[in-house]
């Protein structure tokens, strides 16, 4: 019986070896906590797709779910609002670009305080509120956080491909 390509069948017949990166998904939803699970299991699923690993698609899963859920938290003032992910796939990185339309004055100085104290402990920003910026600091490669003269805030995080060297490296 001849072996399927899985991955194939899930990209409609198309093999990975034909894709051309970078390719962009941009992703609408409501600014409503009910709509994050799926869009982190659709993330995960793009990248297992996209030749990443399942560690990789966890980790940026919880990337995901951190910016997502500040973003509906803290960046929706009407019941209407959307937020926007956009997801650029590279051969070696995913780069998430998040928006919201910008919270309240409150909310917006506790962001940039919390972007601000990198240096000062986890238990600051754990009081303060950012610990989730936190996490997806440590869990990607680049974390920047933009707020327009109008308040909308922008959210671009870079996460590379773990090298598989410092996986066997860490489990010995």
């Amino acid at each position: 019986m001849a072996k399927t390509d899985d991955t194939a069948d899930k990209l409609g017949g198309t093999s990975l070896k034909s894709m051309i990166f970078p390719y962009t998904i941009d992703v609408s939803f409501p600014g409503h906590l009910e709509y994050i699970p799926a869009i982190r299991k659709f993330i995960a699923e793009l990248l297992q797709v996209s030749s990443f690993d399942s560690k990789f698609a966890y980790r940026s899963e919880i990337i995901v779910d951190e910016i997502c859920n500040n973003a509906v938290t803290y960046g929706c003032r009407s019941e209407n609002a959307l937020i926007e992910l956009g997801n650029t796939i590279f051969e070696d990185r995913i780069e998430f670009n998040i928006k919201d339309q910008g919270g309240t004055r409150e909310n917006l100085r506790r962001l940039k305080h919390a972007i601000d104290s990198t240096d000062t402990g986890e238990k600051e920003i754990a009081h303060q509120g950012g610990l989730g910026l936190e996490i997806v600091r440590t869990l990607s490669e680049r974390l920047d956080v933009v707020i327009d003269e109008k308040n909308l805030t922008s959210v671009h995080v870079v996460r590379k491909r773990e090298d598989e060297r410092d996986d066997t490296e860490t489990s010995t």
